[in-house]
């Protein structure tokens, strides 16, 4: 049920800040977040660093969701709203880290997910590295709408 509650609240946000008018290109920040989710949760899992519990509908043992909800929102909404400036970029990616940190203490909490080797620190650390990856892919296919004008000629 935690993971149903956070895909909930996750879509409500969504539908709060989301510019619906950008959504046919930054949505596929929030593909490439949810696949780059995919494949870490899949591979922590693997290596007995962490599980999820309580799941409804795994896709690669992690629940829908979590994929769809907050992992794809925050992928959108990250492209969204990542500043132009590259010092800000960097600020942007380690206030959504730690704001992505708080909602995984949240389900460490409720039971829903389970650290067996893994820290928090090292959900930081991967989670700094998924967020500079995603800000490299969003300006490199111009994924946002905020980098309109530096690629017109």
């Amino acid at each position: 049920m935690p993971w149903l509650i956070a895909g909930v609240i996750s879509w409500i946000i969504f539908y709060i800040l989301v510019d619906f008018k950008q959504l046919r290109r930054t949505v596929y920040a929030g593909l490439f977040a949810s696949l780059m989710a995919t494949f870490v949760d899949w591979g922590g899992q693997r290596l007995g660093f962490y599980r999820f519990d309580e799941m409804l509908l795994p896709i690669a043992n992690a629940p829908i969701f979590y994929i769809f909800g907050p992992v794809f929102v925050v992928g959108v909404l990250f492209a969204q709203h990542l500043p132009r400036n590259k010092s800000l970029q960097i600020v942007n990616i380690f206030i959504v880290s730690l704001l992505y940190l708080s909602l995984e203490y949240l389900l460490i909490q409720t039971n829903a997910a389970r650290h067996l080797n893994w820290h928090l620190l090292a959900s930081f650390s991967v989670n700094l590295a998924a967020f500079t990856i995603l800000t490299y892919v969003i300006r490199m296919f111009n994924l946002s709408p905020k980098f309109d004008s530096l690629f017109r000629l």
